[in-house]
Formats: C-alpha cells, sequence, structure tokens
C-alpha cells in the first residue's frame, strides 16, 4: 500500500486507485460533476481540481494515480477559485428553472451551485437556442438547453450496454448531444440514470412530483430473473408516477433495461381486476370476498368428497414471490390433499433443474452474476443475452473489458452479441447435443481437461468418453453445418482460457430435449473443472422474475420445498410435524398431465394461479375442448387472462408494487418485495386470499405477514435456514449451490428434430421472446411505455427466403405449420440464415402455440417451445 496525505491526513491507497478513490474511501468529499465510478474517465467538469506539492497546475482527482509521499490538498484558494469559475461557465447557458425542472432537488448542478454561493449567471453571452429534435427513445425527453456537455450519456451508452446511440453534434460553444443511431437504442434509460442534471427526464408518467413529494419504496423487479433492485416512487400512497435506482444498489449497480425502468405503468392499467368476479348464468359477475370464498370452498370440498382428492389439481405462479408459492403448495398438499402441484418455471426452466441437478448436484447457477466478469472465456449457447437479460449482459461486458474475455456466440441469428464474438458457430437448429459432443471430444483429445478434477471430484468419465467415440469433427459438420476449422478454432480457445463461462437460456431449456442438452453443457464444464469456485461458471438465465423461487418452494409434483422428495420419508415426518398434517401418498402430476387428465375428465377441480396455460401450453384447441369439462375453475390473477374466460370464479390478486414479499432470482439470491402503495380496488395480496381460503376449508393459515411465512419457510428448507426479513434488509442472501456431491458425467445422445422442413413446409421456424416483452404478456402489454417503443411481433425471414415466397417487409403473412396458422407482420432481415425464421412472439394476440408441436420431452413432460417447420405466406 502506498502511503499519502489528503488535507493532512495520513491515509493508504492501492496503486491503481486515483486521489478521489482514497479520497472517497476516507470520507474526504471533493466536489464531481461528470465522474462516475462505472464510466471511463471523461475529465470534461475541471470540478474535482485539487493541489498536488510540487504539481505546478491543480489536477484533476478523478485522472490522478496516487503515488508514494503525496501530499494533497483538496480546499486551496486556488482550487477553490478555480471550481467557482468553471461552475460560472456550466450556468452561461443552463436556464436557471430549477423549481420547474424534474431534477430539482436532486440536480449535482444544483448542489455544486448552492455549495460555492453561486445564485446568479455572471458571464452574459448570447443564448444558444436549439430546435426540438426527437431523442433515442420517446420514453425520454432531452432538454439541450439544460445540459452540460459533461458527456456521461454518451459513454454510459457506450460502456455499459454497448448501444452507441449518442454524439456530440457541432462544435465548442454550441455543441450539444445527439441520438445519431436511434436504431441502435433500446431504451433501457442508462443515459437517463447518469445524468446529472435535467436535461434528461422521463417521458412516460402524466403525473410527477417534486422529489419532496415522492415516496421511494426499494424493491425488486417483477420482470426477468436477473433481480435488479429499483425504487418505486410513489405520490400518496396510491400511484406510481416513476421507477427510480438507488446509488449503485443490487446486482443491477442502478442499471435498469426497458422493462423494469418503463414497464411499470401496468399496476394502474383500466383492466386490472379490483373485484371478485363469479360466473352467473354464463356471466362474470363482481361480488363480496365472503361469497367469492364460501363459493369456492364448498364447491372443492364437494368435489373432494365426491371424487377424492386426486381429483383436483393446482398451477401457481413463477411470478408470485416465495411465500406465495410457499403456501399456495401447502395448501394443495396439506388443505386438499393432493401432489397434483405444478408451475410454469417447470416449462421455462425445468430443463435447466433437472439436468445440472444430475450432473453437478446443485439444479442453479453454479456461480453469482459478478463472478462473469472474472472469466477470460464466455460461451453463449441458445440466449440473445443483450435482448432478454440486459443487465447479465452488462457484466459480460465487463469481462471484455477488464480481462479482455474471448467470445464464443452460437446461435443461427445474429444477436448484438455477434460484434463482440471472436468465433461466432450458426449450427443447424436442433442440434447443439452434436456439437457440444464434438467439441468436448476434440479437448480431450487436445488435453484441455483437469484430471486431478476428474478424478476427485466426478464419476462417470470413463463410460462418458466411451460414448464420445462416434463423434468425428465430420460426423459434426454433417450433423450441424458447423465446419473442423470453426470447431477448431472454438478448442483452441478453450485450450488458452484460464476461467470458461457456459451461459445458455430458454434456446436449451425451452427444447423437448433441453435436459439433455444442459447434461451435455455441464459435461464440457466438468471437463476442466469450471463448477468449482475457482471455475469460470455455469449460468442459465431464467426467464421468469421468481422461476428459482418457485421450485425452490416445492412447486412441482415431485419435490416438497427445498428439493426433498415427496416420497422421503425424513422429510415427510419433518413437514408432517410442522404443518400437523399428513402429506399425500400418492405421486404428483405434472403441469402438461394436469392437462392431459383435464381432456380425460380426471380433473374436475383445478386452481390456476397467475399463469395461463393457453399461452403456456400447445394444441390449444385440445385445452379448451379439456377445460370445459372442469366442474370448478379457480382462476387468481391480476387480470382477466385467456383460461380467466372459462372460469367459475376470479379471484383479484395484486402487483408487486402492492405486497410484501421475496423473490428468489437466478443467482440464487433471496431478496425483498416491499409494499408500496395500498391495493387497487378490493384486490387483496395473493398470501392473504390463500390463508383465508384455507381456513373456510378447515385448515386454518394464521399468518400475520410475510415475514412469519418465511420464518417458517427458513424452518422446512435447508439452504433458507437463517434467513430472515431483518437480515435481508442488509442487501439479500445468497443461498450455497457448494453441497458436497459428486459431479457426473452423463452421456447425452443426440437426436434430430421431432421434424424436419421439407417442399411443404420449407422453413425451420424457431419462436423467441424479444426485448420490450416478458413472460405470457400479462403485464407487458398492458404497459404502455413498452408499447410506444415496440407495438407489434414479428418474424423475421432470410431476403431469399422472402424472394422466393414474394413477402415484402412490413406487410402482414400467415405464419403455417403443420398444426395450425397464425398472422404477424414480416421483417426481412439479413440477421438469420437463410431457410430460418425467428418468430417474436411474446406480445402476440394470436396463438402462437397453435403452431407448435404437441409432443414433450418424456421424462420431464417439456413441451417443444423453440423448434418446428412451417412456411411464410402473404395474408
Amino acid at each position: 500500500m502506498l502511503k499519502l496525505t489528503i488535507d493532512g491526513k495520513e491515509v493508504t491507497g492501492r496503486p491503481d486507485q486515483t486521489i478521489l478513490d482514497v479520497a472517497k474511501e476516507n470520507g474526504i468529499t471533493i466536489p464531481t460533476l461528470c465522474y462516475h465510478p462505472r464510466l471511463s474517465l471523461l475529465k470534461s467538469c475541471r470540478i474535482c481540481l485539487v493541489d498536488v506539492e510540487g504539481a505546478e497546475m491543480p489536477m484533476a482527482s478523478c485522472a490522478t494515480p496516487v503515488v508514494e509521499g503525496m501530499a494533497v490538498h483538496t480546499r486551496t484558494e486556488r482550487v477553490e477559485k478555480m471550481r467557482r469559475e468553471a461552475l460560472k461557465l456550466l450556468l452561461v447557458n443552463h436556464p436557471l428553472d430549477c423549481p420547474v425542472c424534474d431534477a430539482g432537488g436532486e440536480c449535482h448542478l444544483q448542489n455544486r451551485a448552492y455549495e460555492f454561493g453561486i445564485n446568479q449567471v455572471e458571464f452574459i453571452t448570447e443564448k444558444v437556442e436549439h430546435p426540438p429534435f426527437e431523442y433515442g427513445t420517446p420514453l425520454i425527453r432531452q432538454w439541450p438547453d439544460r445540459c452540460v456537455m459533461c458527456l456521461r450519456c454518451i459513454q454510459a451508452c457506450i460502456d455499459i450496454p454497448g448501444s452507441d446511440v449518442l454524439e456530440v453534434a457541432e462544435h465548442g460553444y454550441s455543441s450539444y448531444v445527439q441520438a445519431v443511431r436511434k436504431e441502435n437504442c433500446i431504451s433501457c434509460g442508462e443515459c437517463l440514470h447518469v445524468c446529472p442534471v435535467g436535461a434528461l427526464t422521463e417521458n412516460l408518467s402524466p403525473i410527477k412530483g417534486r422529489t419532496w413529494q415522492l415516496e421511494r419504496t426499494q424493491t425488486t423487479c417483477t420482470f426477468c430473473a436477473c433481480g435488479c433492485q429499483l425504487e418505486l416512487n410513489t405520490l400518496a400512497d396510491r400511484k406510481v408516477v416513476k421507477v427510480t435506482t438507488k446509488g449503485e444498489a443490487g446486482v443491477n449497480q442502478g442499471s435498469l433495461c426497458v422493462k423494469g425502468r418503463f414497464g411499470f405503468d401496468f399496476i394502474h392499467h383500466p383492466d386490472r381486476l379490483q373485484k371478485p368476479l363469479v360466473k352467473k348464468s354464463g356471466v362474470f359477475v363482481e361480488t363480496s370476498w365472503e361469497e367469492a370464498l364460501d363459493l369456492v370452498a364448498t364447491k372443492f370440498q364437494e368435489i373432494k368428497e365426491k371424487y377424492g382428492a386426486q381429483y383436483i389439481g393446482g398451477i401457481s405462479s413463477s411470478r408470485a414471490t416465495n411465500e406465495e408459492n410457499f403456501l399456495f403448495q401447502k395448501w394443495m398438499r396439506a388443505c386438499i390433499g393432493t401432489n397434483h402441484i405444478d408451475t410454469g418455471a417447470r416449462l421455462s426452466s425445468g430443463s435447466s433443474l433437472y439436468g445440472m441437478m444430475a450432473s453437478t448436484g446443485c439444479g442453479a447457477m453454479t456461480h453469482s452474476m459478478e463472478d462473469i466478469a472474472k472469466a477470460d472465456l464466455i460461451l453463449i449457447v441458445g440466449e440473445d443475452v443483450f435482448d432478454d437479460h440486459l443487465i447479465f449482459s452488462n457484466k459480460m461486458r465487463e469481462a471484455i473489458r477488464e480481462n479482455n474475455a474471448k467470445i464464443i456466440l452460437v446461435d443461427p441469428r445474429k444477436t448484438q452479441w455477434e460484434k463482440w464474438a471472436n468465433v461466432w458457430l450458426r449450427p443447424i437448429p436442433g442440434t447443439d447435443i452434436a456439437w457440444i459432443n464434438g467439441l468436448i471430444r476434440l479437448l480431450i483429445g487436445k488435453g484441455v481437461i483437469s484430471r486431478e478434477y476428474i478424478g476427485s471430484k466426478t464419476e462417470g468419465f470413463e463410460a462418458f468418453q466411451f460414448s464420445l467415440n462416434p463423434i468425428s469433427p465430420e460426423f459434426v459438420e454433417k450433423m450441424t453445418g458447423i465446419s473442423p476449422a470453426d470447431l477448431e478454432a472454438v478448442a483452441n480457445l478453450y485450450k488458452s482460457a484460464k476461467k470458461k463461462a457456459i451461459v445458455f437460456g430458454s434456446g436449451v431449456t425451452q427444447r423437448a430435449n433441453g435436459t439433455e442438452i444442459v447434461k451435455a453443457l455441464c459435461n464440457l464444464a466438468l471437463l476442466t473443472g469450471e463448477t468449482e469456485q475457482g471455475g469460470g461458471g455455469v449460468y442459465p438465465l431464467l426467464t421468469q422474475n421468481n422461476a428459482q423461487g418457485a421450485l425452490d418452494m416445492g412447486c412441482l409434483s415431485e419435490f416438497l420445498p427445498g428439493y426433498q422428495r415427496w416420497d422421503d420419508e425424513k422429510a415427510r415426518r419433518r413437514f408432517v410435524e410442522v404443518w400437523d398434517k399428513g402429506i399425500p401418498e400418492k405421486p404428483g402430476l405434472t403441469y402438461t398431465e394436469i392437462f392431459d387428465k383435464v381432456a380425460e375428465g380426471d380433473i374436475k377441480a383445478l386452481y390456476v394461479f397467475g399463469e395461463d396455460p393457453f399461452i403456456s401450453l400447445p394444441n390449444i384447441e385440445k385445452l379448451k375442448k379439456g377445460v370445459k369439462r372442469i366442474e370448478f375453475l379457480v382462476v387468481q390473477d391480476l387480470f382477466m387472462t385467456h383460461i380467466g374466460n372459462y372460469a367459475h370464479v376470479i379471484l383479484p390478486g395484486v402487483s408487486f408494487a402492492e405486497k410484501d414479499g421475496t423473490f428468489t432470482n437466478m443467482e440464487r439470491r433471496i431478496q425483498r418485495v416491499r409494499k408500496a402503495i395500498s391495493p387497487l380496488g378490493d384486490s387483496r395480496p395473493d398470501w392473504k386470499i390463500l390463508c383465508d381460503l384455507s381456513t373456510k376449508l378447515g385448515y386454518p393459515m394464521e399468518y400475520q405477514s410475510p415475514a412469519e411465512i418465511m420464518e417458517e419457510i427458513a424452518s422446512l428448507v435447508p439452504f433458507y435456514a437463517g434467513v430472515s426479513y431483518s437480515d435481508l434488509e442488509k442487501g439479500g442472501m445468497q443461498w450455497t449451490s457448494r453441497n458436497g456431491w459428486k459431479r457426473r458425467f452423463l452421456p447425452a445422445e443426440y437426436k434430430g428434430a421431432a421434424e424436419q422442413p421439407d417442399d411443404k413446409y420449407p422453413l425451420w421456424i424457431i419462436p423467441r421472446g424479444f426485448h420490450y416483452h416478458y413472460g405470457i404478456g400479462t403485464t407487458t402489454k398492458r404497459a404502455m411505455g413498452l408499447a410506444k417503443v415496440f407495438p407489434d411481433s414479428c418474424i423475421e425471414i432470410h431476403p431469399e427466403d422472402a424472394t422466393k415466397a414474394g413477402l415484402r417487409d412490413g406487410e402482414k403473412v400467415k405464419v403455417i405449420s403443420p398444426r395450425g396458422e397464425v398472422e404477424t407482420i414480416c421483417r426481412v432481415s439479413g440477421a438469420v440464415p437463410k431457410g430460418v425464421a425467428y418468430f417474436a412472439t411474446t406480445f402476440f394476440s394470436a396463438f402462437i402455440n397453435n403452431l407448435l408441436i404437441s409432443g414433450q420431452e418424456e421424462s420431464r413432460q417439456q413441451p417443444e417451445y423453440k423448434l418446428f417447420i412451417g412456411k411464410v405466406e402473404k395474408r
């Protein structure tokens, strides 16, 4: 450590630290304006100047590294005068409109001017007037006259998401920031977040509020599984008016994607259900909670007595809190008496859970999200990280900046990560296991394996190695289209890297054989010990905000909370003791099996909580016919869903803004969800609905708060032991993935896709999500801000395929598969390979699942969501 003095105080610092860094560590304040800890140095404001003994001129503390024996003075008369003059120059063209500016009260320039006693513009010159012009996104308004040209916005756009939208236009005094590459803008609001003044303001909510009028509640984002921390800004406990972030809090460090920052207005959408509904004579009518819950309790009890508990099923929600998911499965098992419970998390992420559980002993991300920044090689498979998990993408970019990490992208479609990739493989759809096995065999041949690790901490390597014998580079090329030279290039990058991270997403987990693909990727990781603490890590990117939590809480037919099997006698005794009720002795049905039984008439009552199987499952017509056979259907949700139209009772729950609880993100971090506003209308927190209903059915659940529910979870789930709301206030708690189990090499056999393109259906069609929408669309399709920037879905098709079919960009088309057809918009794009079309489906009025293959992977009941054959025709 280096020794130096700042304002006479002896301090120490590292050679890689600046004067500003060391001063901040030691509680010494140096004013700044353009400096931001996450950005490259800008040195544009000259506010952070300090005097250094021996230096002729003051030095920028943000850019000057500390040296041994340095003596720094931060408040000399000279630097104070220079700072004051710099501020006066910034105010020359800056309007003194603080009372009406959205940034009033938390503007850095306002704070600095107050600090230095500047209350008027001293330098008078001709004002520069800029005509109004469009910013990169309609969700942000630009005020050029308020801009101080600190350039934070430009640098943030480059450094963090890598979008590179903004530039300085013109020169000198008349220069300004302009969005010159609007097509690159993803509306993430990073520029808005780092702006130190009111030059960029949120342009979504018609209702504004000054800082002192707003209550800010820190909570966890309800969209993807990154688990970002954000602040809901509310007026008078009744309306969320905007979203901000608190400093650099959470895994997101102040960053958000467009959904997190601008997707909040679904909370107050007029479609929100605000009173219980009961269907009478085929029409829904509003009713009281007492009548609705009495009816549900009576009907469920009647069906249980008439047919037995095995004729009742329940679907829980991967968007609900841990506490709600825990209560739901407890209610189904202890009160109703059945293991027929499942969650949409099985469909979206079950392949990851089961594949990793079998291979690594833990069905979750092996490392923390921040560890990806330490990798020097990242393999990306089946995931558009930039579009689907922007915050994780930002962390991956840190690996490039800090470690010069090499990137291997495996995706038929050209994504944003292609421009940062060292090698881009475009395999034939459905052939992942073939090239993964081929790569592993090549690496073994090159000696790129950790024999000590394999021998001491794994099993099954010899049998696995033997299974690779038929997998030659020629076989890989024939099956996948990947040349031996490209596979060799990947192997050479692997050989030279020390920490190799594997990142995969829905393009793997939502395949019918997704579990086998995950096992193959785990084999690749085990080969060099990447699952260990010192390794690069395996990172499954889950699609739903609490998919991990729903699985942890036992919303699976075969697992009690904590992945304790329903037939494990020791676990059963523990739950019986705490719940004071027996655990059902018969195995439960999975999500797809429940609806198969619905179609057969063997499920008489069904409770659907926060899910819409009409969006989640293939074969809509079969579902519709089956649901009509259900004697009693209850739906609990924020909005009327497609399956809700067939329900007998609708119970209105609340959004994440109206309740307390916890979510567990994809890195296993348990984080608080905090109530910011009162429930809308007569809606109720979902945990309270479940408690009231259970009590009416004769099994009282008399919890007074979600905190009390978490206490029970901590007593029953081993890896949640010790979790409490008081401890979670410190920033969340992460459960460990280290369980001491031996890792297992498991042969993954390549099998071709269930169907192949032919003359009638010449295209591979790959459904995908996209940046502006999420999940089943219940919330995002009602977020007006998101609709502004991406109102329609589309199908992307290669120019040659478009020409052959006589299609033009922007026209309405029919997408046809052997099972049905839907309409959408055609986008002609060179980003997709010839013979492959990508269908952006999340925000869509038609049922894409009419086109999907109806079968599923046998062992885990996983439908094929990511691949089918079809054609695109003019409407």
